[in-house]
């Protein structure tokens, strides 16, 4: 997981009224009016013409003033006052009061606004990225403007673009994003996140989906059945311990998935052995389910369409009698899960 924040500030130049703006242009005034974090925003000046003394008033409704004095600034130096403001967004009265070098006066009074951000930070909690439904659920500590997806393929390939925007949704909102379906035959191989707040600073998070098999010791089942014999339940604890291990050490914030896909040898015909399959991957799931496998379960059986050991037709072969154990954050796909149409407990 890897996590960016860009703080800055934003410069912006009075557009004054024709009154005001022959005051403004002489003392050289602009404002720096998003900040973030611990920054405070400023009145900056820098005046065509030597300033003797400078003194601001600022007032905001519900807020006391707050009076910026400068001393002497000489022509073309720039000078920074800067003032304390609150998280959000607030309108602004400025009274200036300006002494020149020169002996002359002048006074003025305008208005702007501030937006202030405090220290922007992305959160996503377990399970709150479900790649199988196509969804992710998250939240920011300032209001969010809009967040930007980037589904990425082989070799970074941009398979997608997904933006959604969020209207100044209150800080700590669960903000939800979704993605359509990438081309047939792409894999998601890693997803890049980028949340916007109102001031314009945005966090940044790369999400790769996540898929490991699990190791285990093959079940024996009788003939032609696929009831999983008490003898044999000592295998499937062992995998279930896997499983466990597995979970506590990847289960973060991609929600995981456990599939059972099953397989036999070429004995029989080929419709037989897929539907015998299905019903041994079927025992297996519910057995991990009534033995407090919580998580969604899914299983499919492939008879002998993907052979651990190529064999001819009608070979009683050990290798082909088999399972793969998958703990995934999307639908296992590939050679080993031909015509796929994985099934939940």
């Amino acid at each position: 997981m890897q996590t960016k924040l860009i703080v800055f500030m934003v410069l912006v130049l009075f557009l004054w009224a024709p009154s005001v703006s022959a005051e403004a242009g002489a003392l050289g005034l602009s404002l720096e009016a998003v900040v973030s974090g611990k920054t405070k925003p400023a009145l900056v000046v820098t005046p065509a013409q030597s300033l003797k003394k400078l003194k601001v008033t600022l007032s905001r409704e519900g807020a006391k003033r707050q009076v910026l004095k400068a001393g002497r600034v000489a022509s073309g130096k720039t000078k920074r006052l800067s003032f304390k403001t609150p998280v959000g967004v607030f309108d602004y009265q400025a009274s200036f009061e300006i002494s020149w070098a020169d002996g002359t006066q002048t006074e003025f009074t305008t208005t702007f606004k501030i937006t202030r951000m405090g220290k922007l930070q992305l959160s996503i909690g377990p399970g709150d990225v479900d790649m199988e439904a196509r969804r992710m659920v998250f939240r920011i500590t300032n209001p969010a403007a809009k967040a930007e997806l980037i589904l990425l393929g082989e070799r970074g390939r941009r398979l997608d673009v997904e933006e959604v925007d969020f209207d100044a949704a209150a800080p700590g909102t669960p903000l939800e994003l979704t993605w359509s379906a990438p081309p047939k035959g792409q894999d998601i191989l890693r997803m890049d996140l980028k949340v916007t707040d109102i001031g314009g600073f945005w966090t940044g998070m790369q999400i790769t989906p996540f898929s490991i098999e699990i190791p285990h010791d093959e079940l024996e089942f009788a003939s032609g059945r696929a009831e999983v014999r008490p003898q044999e339940a000592p295998k499937l604890e062992r995998t279930l311990a896997l499983v466990r291990e597995a979970l506590a050490k990847h289960g973060t914030l991609l929600a995981l998935k456990f599939y059972v896909a099953g397989y036999t040898d070429t004995v029989g015909n080929t419709s037989y052995n897929r539907e015998l399959s299905t019903r041994r991957a079927r025992a297996i799931a519910r057995w991990f389910r009534a033995n407090g496998l919580k998580i969604p379960i899914h299983y499919c059986g492939f008879g002998e369409d993907y052979l651990a050991k190529k064999t001819p037709d009608e070979t009683d072969e050990p290798a082909n009698r088999r399972a793969i154990y998958i703990l995934t954050s999307q639908a296992p796909s590939g050679a080993p899960f031909p015509r796929a149409a994985w099934k939940s407990l």
